[in-house]
């Protein structure tokens, strides 16, 4: 199949069942017509006066406009470039500066917002709906258009576009403090939906879960994998997340994706009873490993799910590899967690070793081919992340593996997790893994801090009935002395960052205030 642009993906979807359902954000659902005319309308008005937008800035999260305005970008010929309501405008207004930004989308949301960031990105237009209040909408001397739906009589889609043209930039955390861009072309994407939609049989009648926010790419699994096959997407709120038997009953969700740490916290409220998502047909696995112990209790829930542990970091595109336990059978890996199992179709690995020499069994994960991208929007963040053998450019993903005769890749931690603690090399994922085995159940995570003597490990522990003071005593019974965290610190349920991870950074401040205030 050739190269494909990303929103011609969802031409097929309103090829296939132009009348029926394509969004549903609460109480307002859109057919895909709807959805198209809507769009075409938004990128009318980004194009109006020969304007030719390259990159769409969406400060919208899982509204009406955000979906909206991001298949409008894409008509448009323009990049989207998804912004965090939550984040501070002056984040908001670095990443906005950082990619180019020249229109924006708002939503009610976003509208507080959207004057700084318009006027420090330099933006020419702004989009809005009725429903948003446009004296906030930009700084004096930009316009706010509110298009209306016969503007799409008027959209002229532009000429010369091609698969390798930036479909959307999403930012990640950098090293620098500085949040790194990170452009997807439409090629990128589109091989990973000839890959992907073939595992899943779905289609008009579907429903697609959509937890994440904008600006983390597994959104853009839950968009266009239903947008690709004549799904409905149904957007959830995080409290929604929190109770999905409600949510997969109420909107017939068949396919539920999540991450597991969103899973747990579900578990810990009670609210994963046996039988519960009975209505689900797939249940996707991403952005964390996978515990084998909150599999089995999403295959208690959903018995006639198949489940699907996915991989990949940003810069692969979503996911670029995948492990199914197909419904009905055993979930029999003895391992601690899921394996990521075999790359897409497409996409080949090597292994890297200490000595970076490829042929390892066990190493750190390269990956190249159709899905990788090109290469981050500063170059000067290209360093140290690509390695060169057979001719062929690899993206080092910085993850460590093994690889299994018959489960594939099998995901051992971060390389970036070793620390030195007292001389000692200690992997942070070796003593989470201690912890798992001491108190089953528990959810832990543990970090490497500063103190006045010198690099401590501290770690948190959820769930499991922790005790924290024989937990201390197992955990003495299976590490060496460097290896024992000296602080053990109980939580009732694991914090969630807003895309379903265990909120890392708000736990290393607090442990990082915890450890200052016993100085």
């Amino acid at each position: 199949m050739t190269e494909r642009l990303l929103d011609e993906w969802f031409l097929d979807g309103l090829a296939r069942d132009p009348g029926g359902p394509a969004l549903r954000v609460h109480a307002v659902t859109l057919s895909y017509a709807e959805v198209d005319r809507r769009a075409r309308a938004w990128a009318a008005a980004l194009t109006e006066g020969g304007r030719a937008p390259r990159r769409v800035g969406l400060l919208a999260n899982k509204s009406v406009e955000a979906y909206i305005g991001l298949l409008a970008a894409l008509y448009a010929g323009a990049a989207a470039v998804p912004l965090g309501l939550e984040a501070p405008a002056e984040r908001n207004a670095e990443i906005a500066r950082a990619a180019g930004v020249d229109s924006l989308v708002v939503d009610a949301g976003g509208a507080a917002q959207a004057a700084r960031v318009a006027e420090a990105a330099g933006v020419r237009v702004v989009l809005a709906s009725d429903a948003v209040d446009a004296d906030t909408g930009a700084p004096a001397g930009v316009p706010v258009r509110v298009p209306g739906d016969d503007d799409a009589d008027s959209f002229r889609p532009p000429s010369g576009r091609t698969p390798q043209d930036v479909a959307y930039v999403l930012f990640t955390s950098g090293s620098t403090g500085r949040p790194k861009g990170v452009p997807i072309a439409h090629r990128n994407v589109s091989a990973f939906l000839r890959a992907s939609l073939p595992r899943y049989d779905v289609g008009p009648g579907d429903r697609f879960s959509q937890v994440y926010d904008l600006t983390f790419d597994l959104a853009m699994f839950d968009i266009f994998m239903a947008w690709g096959s004549g799904a409905c997407l149904c957007a959830l709120t995080r409290l929604q997340a929190l109770d999905p038997a409600r949510y997969v009953r109420s909107y017939g969700l068949t396919v539920w994706h999540a991450t597991p740490s969103l899973v747990n916290a579900v578990r810990a409220r009670d609210a994963l009873a046996p039988g519960s998502l009975a209505g689900l047909r797939y249940a996707v696995f991403c952005g964390e490993p996978l515990p084998v112990e909150t599999a089995r209790a999403m295959r208690a829930a959903a018995p006639d799910a198949a489940l699907d542990n996915i991989y990949g970091p940003t810069e692969l595109t979503i996911a670029c590899t995948a492990y199914r336990w197909p419904a009905g059978e055993p979930l029999d890996w003895e391992g601690e967690t899921v394996p990521i199992g075999y790359p897409n179709d497409g996409m080949d690995f090597l292994m890297l070793g200490q000595d970076a020499e490829p042929g390892q069994r066990t190493g750190e994960l390269c990956m190249t081919g159709p899905q990788m991208f090109r290469g981050y929007l500063d170059p000067a963040n290209d360093a140290g992340r690509f390695h060169q053998a057979d001719g062929r450019t690899w993206y080092r993903t910085g993850d460590r593996v093994r690889l299994d005769d018959k489960a594939g890749l099998v995901h051992l931690g971060r390389d970036d997790s070793q620390v030195k603690i007292h001389g000692y090399r200690v992997e942070l994922a070796e003593v989470e893994h201690a912890l798992r085995e001491a108190a089953p159940g528990c959810e832990p995570l543990v970090f490497a801090l500063d103190d006045e003597t010198g690099k401590v490990l501290v770690a948190f522990v959820a769930g499991g009935g922790a005790d924290t003071a024989a937990l201390a005593a197992r955990l003495a019974d299976r590490l060496p002395p460097y290896m024992l965290p000296r602080h053990l610190w109980p939580l009732d349920e694991m914090p969630l960052s807003r895309n379903g991870k265990a909120d890392r950074v708000a736990l290393r401040e607090r442990a990082l205030r915890r450890l200052g205030a016993q100085s």
